[in-house]
């Protein structure tokens, strides 16, 4: 994975002023960042620190992105085939960005993913957003891979048959570790590295995505059945 982090230097934030002082896709994300197209703006009944209540997708030029009221966002190929994943996170205090790249994007994309961090620092922080409730976590098996057994999984109970979390939600995020993905905290909470994860197994996977449908490509890959 690689990492880069781009500031807020004097030259471009004094021709970044006017869209720092009035955030390009408002404070609710209601207003399409400019340029992209096929926006869609989000809102949550019950916003937490995992599932901000405020969010947006969309295409700019030529990519996928998605916009959180939390400051952060990714960026992902819109062609199918292609595999890889720029993530921003923003500090809009420190008016600074970092972004991680997973596989190896295109030069045009990180030029576009520098556009989505400067808007992301115009946006201030949401107000008052509840405090995710306590997390209750079951500890992963941490058995050496030498000192594991290798067994041909079956289906009765491997996969979903395995986990006993309460929500399909949290059933899913479990599925998704044990795959070798990192959805965040198993809390039964969607957001940005939720979805980051569900979209290798779905792709285009997003608020509208049937939970079950990812349970059950999750099976299919961790039970080695037909999905």
């Amino acid at each position: 994975m690689k990492l880069r982090s781009v500031a807020c230097i004097a030259a471009f934030c004094a021709s970044a002023t006017a869209t720092l002082a009035d955030p390009c896709v408002t404070d609710t994300f209601d207003s399409p960042l400019d340029g992209a197209t096929d926006v869609t703006a989000y809102v949550s009944d019950v916003p937490s620190a995992q599932f901000p209540a405020f969010w947006q997708e969309g295409t700019l030029e030529g990519y996928r992105y998605r916009m959180f009221a939390s400051a952060e966002a990714t960026l992902r190929p819109s062609i199918a085939g292609q595999d890889w994943v720029i993530s921003i996170t923003c500090n809009v205090s420190a008016q600074v960005c970092s972004f991680a790249n997973q596989g190896t994007p295109p030069a045009d994309a990180a030029a576009v993913s520098n556009v989505i961090g400067q808007c992301l620092l115009g946006v201030e922080a949401e107000k008052n957003v509840p405090t995710a409730p306590p997390q209750v976590t079951a500890e992963l098996d941490q058995t050496p891979v030498a000192e594991q057994s290798v067994q041909v999984p079956d289906p009765a109970t491997c996969g979903s048959a395995s986990v006993t979390e309460a929500t399909d939600v949290a059933t899913m995020q479990r599925l998704l570790v044990m795959a070798g993905e990192d959805p965040g905290p198993v809390d039964g909470f969607l957001g940005p590295k939720s979805f980051a994860a569900m979209e290798v197994f779905v792709q285009g996977a997003n608020w509208g995505t049937p939970i079950p449908d990812v349970i059950a490509a999750l099976d299919a890959s961790l039970c080695d059945t037909p999905n």
